[in-house]
């Protein structure tokens, strides 16, 4: 073996070292123009008036994009429910919701023109977390009754039931009987976690340069998911997908954060009424009102026997996903999924579900759901067995699930030894041996993590040539 094992030079390595690295910021077209956006000011608002006649009128203001210009167009758009407009329409939702935007000659007079536009509005109530927004009588934030959609070979749902609430989406699953299982337990314990929001934070913000030239659109952009990007493009502007060609030079960080539809669709719009190439590229202040990480409160409940078994857990996530769903649907359901943790337990009953909010939407981000249940269920592990006076490893190694064991039904079997892993990390960080240095700890954990935003399983092709040499093709990170 020739790589196995080895430590391989990074084939970009050297173009980045010496800035010869191309980024969609370092794109540059003829006559390309600049675009800014306008944002809203207020959390929760009616739009009642937008009056850009002072930036059209400006020296070097080529195009404004407002509520008016988008009708001609399929502007709804949502990786998972089409609940996000290219800018708004009736209402603005969260400080930051775009309203309009402006393409000039250059981005000082961009910056000037979204200064001119009038935006009259109307203040609504809103709300900021989980807790107001699932507070009898709270503002809805949209009007929505069941809902069904697929993403990637996903189901996701809002059942009818949550009509007249501001929850987005829900998953549920079930196993053996929870309620038997708390009785039969000598010890239940119930917890409830919080996770703060996270911020992505890429060095490089999202940018798009896009030109539509004789009814073919090209796009250069910052993103992770070009191929679902492309499709939405193509359906928003009327286009068949042959005539759409999406772009990603080198990407400046994403961690997620570039996964799905960000800000393409205005350099798109802007360009389809300019018929120039635009430039849109956000500041960092604008990425942070563009997507951020779920902030989560995970309530577990779980049953023990005096011999450090696991009996039972229930367990009930909420993931506030923002003003929009983005991949919260899908985020929620992958944390759900993973709400049990890699323990052997008869009994489960699990309830997750994404929640509007005033603030900014959340999606996708490293882990994918995992992260907030999984810091709740092993804290919860370390609390019960402090609580009952057992080794927090010991309590592990008696209820993580062995090699060959499946997690749910229908799964994949485990493929891996958890208990040596455990085992091992033990041994490295002297598990046994008492921390020397003051308020110097140890914690040991462990999680169960399918693929995130794509199949569980993944596929590959292997060519044998001639003269002995393999090409393999596969899609991975």
């Amino acid at each position: 073996m020739k790589i196995a094992g080895r430590s391989a030079p990074r084939l970009d390595g050297v173009e980045k070292v010496t800035g010869k690295a191309v980024y969609t910021g370092d794109i540059s077209l003829p006559g390309m123009a600049h675009a800014k956006i306008l944002r809203s000011p207020m959390p929760h608002a009616k739009v009642v008036r937008v009056d850009a006649s002072r930036a059209r009128a400006l020296p070097g203001v080529i195009a404004v994009l407002t509520r008016e210009e988008i009708k001609a167009l399929n502007f709804q758009y949502g990786t998972i429910f089409k609940d996000q407009s290219i800018v708004a329409t009736a209402r603005v939702r969260y400080v930051g919701d775009p309203v309009a935007a402006a393409l000039a000659e250059d981005e000082m007079t961009a910056e000037e023109a979204i200064s001119l536009i009038d935006v009259e509005y109307e203040e609504l109530p809103y709300v900021q977390n989980v807790e107001e927004a699932l507070a009898p009588g709270a503002i809805l934030l949209h009007e929505m009754g069941g809902a069904v959609a697929e993403l990637r070979g996903s189901n996701y749902s809002r059942p009818e039931r949550f009509k007249g609430t501001n929850i987005c989406s829900y998953f549920g699953y079930r196993r053996g009987n929870v309620q038997q299982g708390f009785h039969k337990a000598d010890y239940v314990f119930e917890d409830t976690f919080r996770f703060p929001k996270v911020q992505h934070y890429s060095l490089e913000p999202h940018t798009t340069v896009a030109y539509f030239e004789e009814e073919r659109l090209t796009v250069w952009t910052a993103t992770q998911d070009p191929f679902p990007l492309r499709d939405t493009l193509a359906e928003m502007f009327n286009i068949p997908c042959s005539r759409v060609r999406l772009i990603v030079p080198y990407l400046g960080g994403a961690y997620g954060g570039k996964l799905y539809v960000k800000s393409e669709p205005i350099a798109v719009a802007l360009s389809w009424l300019s018929r120039r190439p635009v430039r849109l590229a956000l500041s960092a202040t604008e990425s942070f009102k563009t997507i951020t990480r779920h902030p989560a409160r995970v309530r577990i409940k779980t049953g023990v026997n005096r011999n450090g078994r696991l009996v039972a857990r229930e367990c009930e996530v909420y993931m506030d996903t923002g003003a929009y769903a983005d991949a919260g649907p899908r985020v929620t359901q992958k944390a759900g999924y993973r709400a049990m943790g890699p323990y052997r337990i008869p009994h489960v009953k699990i309830d997750a579900m994404s929640v509007y909010t005033n603030t900014v939407p959340a999606g996708a981000f490293r882990g994918f759901g995992a992260v907030q249940v999984t810091w709740a269920y092993e804290a919860q592990m370390d609390l019960i067995a402090e609580r009952l006076g057992w080794d927090a490893l010991e309590f592990r190694m008696k209820n993580v699930l062995k090699k060959g064991e499946t997690y749910t039904a229908g799964d994949y079997r485990i493929d891996c030894d958890l208990r040596e892993g455990l085992l091992k990390v033990a041994k490295e960080v002297g598990w046994r041996r008492k921390s020397a240095k003051a308020y110097r700890g140890k914690g040991i954990g462990c999680c169960v993590k399918d693929a995130g935003g794509t199949f569980k399983i993944a596929g590959a092709t292997v060519k044998m040539s001639s003269d002995g040499s393999v090409v393999l093709q596969t899609g991975t990170v």
